[in-house]
């Protein structure tokens, strides 16, 4: 394969994942009053045994002990608060999920979708070389003006990286590493750039296949990918993102551990 053909993939496959995955995020961000507010972080929906729920950081969803949250459906204006408490598991695993009520995901017009459960993967275990995505809200292109929050996406196709060993806080049992390289990234419409990190924290990475896909001789298409895990941190020693394995997320069990407001 050429390095050019190789380029037309990885362009093709980042146009499918985008219109594939928008409708499963959501920016995630902290009320400061009634007319101001602070970009957080990325959440997805997901949909488990007829329920519906919210995932992020654990380290994102700490902030509901001393301020309301809000979450946005995909093609609708409004921004919603969390109505549910959350349940977490701290690092190194860094994971919460809140329930999403059916009136409160109902109660308007939008094009939201949950992920449903069994498109997480039973562990992360990628074929060598294969391409991960995330989607994800930066804080460096949010901003809050007349009484809205503007937070436009970023999605990201790279590999997995050698684990870094000049991270101490990071696991290889329970986490991986991606590349996360501003200035070797190349933009797929030619006009846009990778920002800073911070505001990714809670976005889901995809396993997308496409290797696998390869290596069997089949056909792609983003229906075949997998969430392989969540991420939490992006030591600029490192210069990557460090992202915690599917396979500690625990989300049957805390879905049976969550409390839910009466």
């Amino acid at each position: 394969m050429s390095i050019e053909e190789w380029n037309e993939i990885c362009a093709q496959v980042s146009v499918q994942m985008i219109e594939h995955v928008k409708s499963y995020i959501t920016p995630i961000s902290r009320v400061i009053s009634d007319g101001e507010g602070e970009h957080l972080g990325t959440g997805s929906y997901f949909e488990l045994d007829g329920e519906r729920y919210l995932i992020t950081n654990e380290h994102v969803a700490k902030h509901l002990k001393t301020n309301s949250l809000t979450h946005k459906f995909w093609n609708n204006e409004n921004i919603f608060k969390l109505t549910n408490p959350a349940i977490s598991l701290s690092h190194p695993v860094d994971v919460a999920i809140s329930k999403i009520d059916d009136n409160n995901w109902g109660v308007l017009d939008h094009e939201a979708l949950a992920i449903p459960f069994e498109r997480f993967s039973k562990s992360h275990n990628t074929v060598e070389h294969e391409l991960l995505f995330f989607a994800g809200y930066s804080g460096e292109r949010s901003n809050f003006y007349f009484g809205f929050m503007n937070t436009p996406g970023t999605p990201y196709l790279t590999q997995e990286l050698p684990f870094p060993t000049t991270v101490p806080e990071a696991d290889p049992k329970y986490h991986f590493a991606l590349h996360y390289s501003p200035d070797k990234a190349t933009s797929v419409d030619g006009t846009s750039s990778l920002p800073d990190p911070h505001g990714f924290s809670g976005s889901l990475v995809w396993d997308t296949k496409v290797m696998a896909c390869i290596k069997e001789n089949k056909e792609w298409s983003p229906e075949l990918a997998e969430v392989t895990g969540i991420v939490w941190g992006w030591p600029s020693v490192a210069a990557c993102i460090l992202v915690t394995k599917v396979e500690h997320l625990n989300l049957a069990t805390l879905k049976t551990n969550l409390p839910i407001n009466a």
